[in-house]
């Protein structure tokens, strides 16, 4: 003898087909037990919100276990559970308390609140009587979640400590939900005006605020770094909405923070609305270069790309344009990159030259595709401020410069990228810089370069020279001055003092000729700390090899002339002093001799990727050879360029392919080969 068995849900009473013996009563009562409760007056079953958390074993305790009892039976049950499934709300929104009511299925809720740490995000259970159509009330456990500080979290680094099965859940209700509408708009005055409907999250103020916040440094007549603050932005408390008035430069950044917070932009740069199909990809890109730009695009077409001299960004940056087609401005710091620019956009995108505008040397013809001088820009910003979508800024460690920062602070193209091998500074604006062009988004080192067979291995040679002893009394002579001296600007003029005798040593001009013979078959580019000592280097050299000078004193005519023939090879050796050290291309060469320079390791960099551009089928070494004068202040300004540091991690590699030390440090003696 056996008894019948009942299952409630809802208003819906399910009755098994036939009786059923005590052991199979028993063995059912263990799976029910776990998603409803015994109802003894009634001998019923009536499920409970727990059927949700466990909807997934009871069903399959179901199809594997009831159908071979009751089939009939078990077919109903199901029935009626995939119409409540179906039909039950999975997540309900209370706006006007701000809270998002959601329902995980096969989930524990009590399990997942354990895991979360509600200082974090505010979390609770909440049971609901919910009526189902065509099955009545059931009960519900719903997890209550604070929508705003769910919404914060999602646009944020916390987002990794929610449980992926509540952040999956919280990002669909985020999408779904309904997004309030911000306004973006430009004033007379160049600003931009940010329209927020209330209520809006102090969080995102804050970071508006920051956005709007310029930090900077400037030294001191002593040479101590201040930083300096502008809040370049200012705010309006309405009834119904905030403004917001910002720097141009923050085009393109606020429209992120809003989408963080769950606002759509209405926005109107009033730029022109013009597709460039004139601009091809007429080559490939290398593997780091595709990887620079995929990254840049990821990140809202904006941000930093860091590649070694001779790494390809121009290319880079060319892809970018193609990729967009949109109305472009590029910046340069000197008319030798305004050419070069010029000369890459019609070779490898295929625009005429006649369709690239110039502003800069004296030529003012602004177009959809114009190249820029950092100081024309200034200039011109008013008639640049409005006209272009991208802005890519060269040599972009230029831009934290004061007359350079008031091209990229007053420039509204909301797509930016900033191209540089060292974008590091000695006065700490690189700040700045990331400030208006965005983050690093991809940098890739000189070491890797060299692996991947992209640009020259360097073979370095630091070469110490005595001071003759009429030179090394001199340089005494200041230096006592310099102890004297307690006025701090008057010690940094007598410090540059001390630097330019140790630069001009004349012991120095032999050792470049010792060079020159060693690589006698070979291009050679000479850095000279001066030009009246360039121009010395210059006329001792021509007696060896051709020669020639390129100096501030050069004039148009002649620097055109003179990159003609060393690129034709009717010119070795080119000795050059502030020029050239910028990207400019003036033709290949293997060894690069630094007679004298700063401490900056930017410069470093600078130059001897005269001698390590990309090229994939150069097997050979690049010599790089930094000629200083012994016990002068000129050890540590070399030491801080870093010469050793750059070559360190590839010595081995260099070793072991080529035969010859990456490094060596060489006291010079008058008659003894330089190895």
């Amino acid at each position: 003898m056996g008894v019948k068995q009942y299952v409630r849900i809802g208003d819906i009473l399910i009755e098994s087909s036939r009786e059923f013996p005590w052991e199979t009563i028993k063995e059912l009562a263990k799976h029910l037990r776990r998603v409803a409760r015994w109802n003894p007056e009634k001998k019923e079953w009536e499920i409970t919100w727990r059927l949700f958390s466990r909807i997934d074993e009871f069903t399959e305790f179901i199809n594997k276990k009831l159908m071979y009892v009751d089939q009939e039976y078990a077919y109903k049950l199901l029935e009626v559970i995939e119409k409540l499934i179906d039909k039950v709300p999975k997540r309900i929104l209370d706006e006007e308390n701000g809270v998002v009511y959601i329902l995980l299925m096969g989930v524990d809720p009590y399990d997942l609140v354990k895991q979360v740490d509600r200082e974090i995000l505010p979390i609770r259970l909440v049971e609901k009587q919910v009526s189902v159509e065509g099955i009545g009330e059931i009960p519900v456990m719903y997890l209550a979640v604070n929508m705003r500080r769910a919404e914060e979290i999602l646009g944020s680094e916390l987002i990794g400590s929610i449980p992926s099965v509540l952040r999956e859940a919280l990002l669909e209700v985020v999408s779904e939900k309904p997004k309030q509408v911000a306004k973006i708009r430009v004033t007379r005055r160049n600003r931009i005006l940010v329209r927020i409907p209330k209520p809006v999250s102090e969080k995102m103020i804050a970071e508006i605020e920051e956005l709007g916040t310029i930090r900077y440094y400037v030294e001191s007549a002593e040479g101590r770094l201040e930083e300096r603050e502008i809040r370049a932005y200012r705010i309006f408390d309405r009834e119904a909405y905030i403004d917001v008035y910002l720097p141009p430069y923050s085009a393109g950044f606020v429209e992120e923070i809003l989408s963080k917070y769950g606002f759509e932009a209405d926005v109107d740069y009033q730029l022109p609305e013009k597709k460039l199909d004139v601009i091809k990809e007429n080559f490939e890109l290398y593997p780091h270069q595709l990887q620079a730009l995929m990254k840049w695009l990821e990140n809202g077409n904006k941000g930093t790309i860091v590649f070694p001299t001779g790494g390809g960004k121009t290319i880079v940056a060319i892809a970018a344009m193609a990729r967009l087609k949109v109305p472009t401005i590029i910046f340069v710091p000197n008319l030798w990159l305004l050419k070069q620019w010029r000369e890459r956009i019609a070779q490898f995108a295929g625009v005429p030259k006649h369709q690239i505008g110039i502003l800069g040397g004296g030529e003012k013809n602004i177009r959809d595709i114009t190249v820029a001088t950092y100081q024309s820009g200034v200039k011109n910003i008013d008639a640049l401020s409005g006209r272009f979508w991208l802005a890519i800024y060269d040599e972009c460690h230029h831009i934290p410069a004061r007359t350079f920062r008031r091209v990229a602070m007053n420039l509204r193209a909301p797509y930016k990228m900033a191209l540089s091998a060292t974008p590091k500074r000695r006065d700490k604006n690189e700040v700045l810089l990331f400030k208006l062009a965005g983050e690093i988004v991809y940098s890739i080192t000189y070491p890797e370069l060299v692996r991947r067979g992209l640009v020259a291995p360097m073979v370095y040679r630091r070469i110490y020279v005595p001071l003759p002893p009429e030179k090394i009394l001199e340089y005494h002579s200041v230096a006592r001055e310099v102890d004297r001296e307690t006025n701090e600007l008057k010690r940094k003029q007598l410090i540059n003092r001390m630097i330019a005798v140790a630069q001009e040593n004349p012991a120095k001009i032999e050792v470049i000729l010792e060079i020159i013979r060693k690589h006698k078959n070979e291009k050679i580019f000479i850095f000279a700390p001066t030009i009246r000592f360039a121009k010395q280097i210059a006329k001792e050299v021509n007696k060896l090899v051709p020669a020639a000078a390129l100096t501030a004193d050069t004039s148009k005519s002649e620097e055109e002339r003179i990159i003609r023939k060393f690129k034709a090879c009717l010119i070795q050796v080119l000795v050059i002093i502030r020029k050239a050290e910028e990207g400019v291309d003036i033709g290949d060469a293997s060894v690069a001799i630094i007679v004298g320079g700063s401490k900056q390791e930017r410069e470093f960099i600078q130059r001897v990727g005269r001698v390590l551009r990309l090229d994939p089928q150069k097997t050979k070494v690049a010599w790089v050879y930094e000629i200083i004068s012994e016990n002068t202040v000129e050890e540590s300004m070399a030491k801080k360029r870093g010469g050793l540091r750059l070559v360190r991690d590839i010595a081995d590699f260099v070793l072991r392919k080529y035969g010859i030390p990456a490094v060596r440090k060489i006291r010079w003696e008058p008659g003894v080969p330089i190895d």
